[in-house]
């Protein structure tokens, strides 16, 4: 079998070279013409690398832990978790790590056995876990295996990168208001679930009482983030109240189901009703309409994160980020009341 010292003698470096070009170690530069001797030495000798063998002498396996619990949906049908891991996975790729993508379920204040399975395995050299939600017995966990750790979102940790949800939350109120909505219902999820929700409701508060709305007289349906129950919040919301003149969801899938199912209505957005939500996925942009929302910076959340997991794989203290957000406006929002007479007449609503 081909070994790395076979590697470093047909390319005339030494072995600790050959092995840092093949493992993209960025703990030394090498020149270019280093670098393509190696490669194509290790490309004429069939070198495949034994990762478990390096794992046991380094005591690194250059896997990271990408850990999404199963709270409502997987990340891989959650979008904005899918955008997450995207950058996660591409930063991996670039700098010779593996990621490894776990999504364990909390039943009954348990975590799943496979997971503390994995970590007792000593497969991953940190973790990087999604703290959106109340996550307090997968947390634990981790403490107990003291490995590297970055929390997304708003769960208490010592390092952490968040999104400033109140703002973003008072940057979409401020703008319905602007705007001249008075009868604004919300889209919302259920209380003690998602922190970074409980932010964003926070803001659009914060929004309201400084124009002198009453906050809480804002309809509010909860969903589950999902496109269906924000179809099913918007039909709901509107029917009981049919003077809203916007909408608020808390995530854009839930703000594009709600479109979706206003026009199955026969309402025409953002003519009748504006719907606004939160996050600014990739399709937002070419909804129909154009979906005003807010825009979090998630593709360049898995570059942050490594960088912070990487500080503490070297012994550093990385700094927590709390990432400004951004309004985004496009065509689902409008001044209310803006309908000409001959709209008027083609756009009525069947609430049935």
């Amino acid at each position: 079998m081909v070994t790395i010292r076979d590697v470093a003698k047909r390319a005339a470096v030494s072995i600790s070279t050959a092995s840092r070009i093949l493992s993209n170690s960025t703990a030394e530069k090498y020149s270019a013409a280093t670098q393509a001797k190696v490669l194509r030495a290790s490309l004429e000798l069939g070198y495949r690398p034994n990762f478990a063998a390096r794992a046991l002498v380094s005591g690194k396996t250059r896997i990271v832990a990408a850990v999404f619990p199963r709270i409502y949906d997987s990340p891989f049908t959650a979008l904005a978790s899918l955008q997450i891991l995207a950058s996660i996975e591409a930063y991996c790729s670039e700098n010779g790590y593996h990621l490894l993508i776990s999504s364990p379920q909390i039943k009954d204040g348990q975590v799943d056995a496979s997971f503390v399975n994995l970590l007792a395995g000593g497969y991953p050299d940190g973790i990087i876990v999604d703290g959106h939600f109340r996550i307090d017995p997968l947390l634990e966990v981790l403490e107990q295996f003291a490995l590297p750790t970055v929390t997304l979102g708003y769960h208490p940790h010592s390092y952490y990168l968040r999104s400033d949800n109140f703002l973003g939350g008072r940057l979409l109120m401020e703008h319905l208001l602007a705007l001249g909505h008075r009868r604004v219902g919300l889209i919302a999820s259920p209380d003690g679930v998602s922190l970074a929700a409980e932010q964003r409701l926070k803001g659009i508060q914060a929004a309201c009482e400084a124009q002198g709305v009453d906050y809480k007289t804002l309809p509010r349906f909860d969903g589950t983030f999902s496109s269906d129950s924000g179809a099913i919040a918007a039909t709901t919301l509107v029917n009981a109240h049919p003077d809203l003149t916007a909408l608020i969801a808390l995530n854009d899938r839930m703000a594009m189901g709600a479109i979706r199912h206003l026009q199955e209505m026969g309402y025409r957005i953002p003519e009748q009703i504006s719907v606004v939500g939160y996050d600014d996925l990739p399709q937002a942009q070419d909804f129909h309409p154009a979906l005003t929302t807010i825009n979090q910076q998630l593709s360049s959340w898995g570059k942050l994160a490594m960088d912070m997991l990487l500080a503490q794989f070297e012994g550093r203290e990385p700094e927590s980020v709390v990432l400004p957000p951004r309004l985004v406006v496009r065509r689902s929002s409008a001044p209310p009341g803006k309908l000409t007479a001959a709209s008027r007449r083609t756009a009525r609503p069947n609430r049935a």
